[in-house]
């Protein structure tokens, strides 16, 4: 398998993709081909990676429509004509996700018969993980679209995560079917007639439980549920430290993580 790799999409490019690409090399499991700017391609050569020139970079916070017209020429451009034409069986960046997912439709078109694309991420669960889609490409789906997305979530579980039969669930403020606005109430009634093994509606509050695994929603929630969570774990993470070292200094605790957790908990209770 050939994969393209953007050297230009994340905030921190090309430093960040060039470790990667350093870290890929103790473990290789493709064929690469990095693409980006000409100044970095001797950088990609003493790694022993394939380059592919791309004269223009697209910001993380330039407009997508404006950069798919403007900048054809770009690393995600040229990567996606690279996938268009063959030439690599997948592509991979960290960049621009407006701009990714624009000139992905332009360049490969979408699935006949689906109306919008969805976006979907793998979400850590007591069980394990499970998908969760849309996390930004639509934000006001139709029931139709919520459909889709469970049956490409359903397919994506089986393919990549090897989950016989994966349970498909509808993220909504209620488990009742009757709950959410009509949409959504009207795609419950879709995907459970359909085929798949729909369970209903779940809770946030069982997102991480592991209940299902696939999750689908609309695009506006799956984000903030993604950039919620992104600054919950930064968070905990700095209130765990700080009650393992009060601990620590008072009681010398190399191994008294149990009431820091106690403590941490606390912290979170909101009664």
């Amino acid at each position: 398998m050939r994969i393209g790799f953007d050297l230009m999409g994340s905030d921190a490019a090309p430093s960040s993709e060039l470790e990667t690409l350093k870290l890929l090399l103790e473990d290789p499991v493709s064929d690469l081909v990095v693409c980006g700017r000409g100044d970095f391609e001797q950088h990609v050569a003493d790694l022993g990676y394939e380059f592919q020139l791309a004269d223009e970079v697209i910001g993380m916070h330039e407009i997508p429509s404006v950069a798919i017209r403007k900048k054809k020429k770009s690393s995600i451009g040229v990567l996606m004509n690279l996938l268009k034409t063959r030439q690599v069986d997948a592509v991979v960046s960290a960049g621009n996700t407006g701009a990714i997912l624009g000139f992905g439709m332009i360049a490969l078109g979408k699935i006949s018969g689906l109306s919008r694309p969805g976006l979907a991420i793998t979400f850590p669960a007591e069980t394990g993980y499970s998908i969760v889609l849309d996390v930004g490409a639509n934000i006001s789906p139709k029931s139709i679209d919520y459909y889709n997305y469970g049956i490409m979530g359903a397919i994506l579980a089986e393919a990549v995560m090897a989950k016989k039969n994966p349970r498909v669930a509808i993220l909504n403020i209620g488990s009742e079917s009757m709950k959410g606005d009509e949409v959504k109430k009207k795609a419950y009634q879709m995907l459970e007639s359909s085929a798949l093994n729909f369970i209903g509606n779940i809770e946030g509050n069982h997102i991480m439980k592991g209940f299902a695994d696939v999750i689908i929603c609309d695009g506006f929630t799956g984000n903030v549920l993604v950039k919620f969570t992104e600054g919950m774990i930064d968070t905990v993470w700095s209130m765990l430290r700080e009650e393992v070292d009060a601990i620590a200094r008072r009681k010398f605790g190399q191994f008294l993580v149990r009431p820091a957790v106690k403590g941490l908990k606390a912290r979170f209770n909101y009664e």
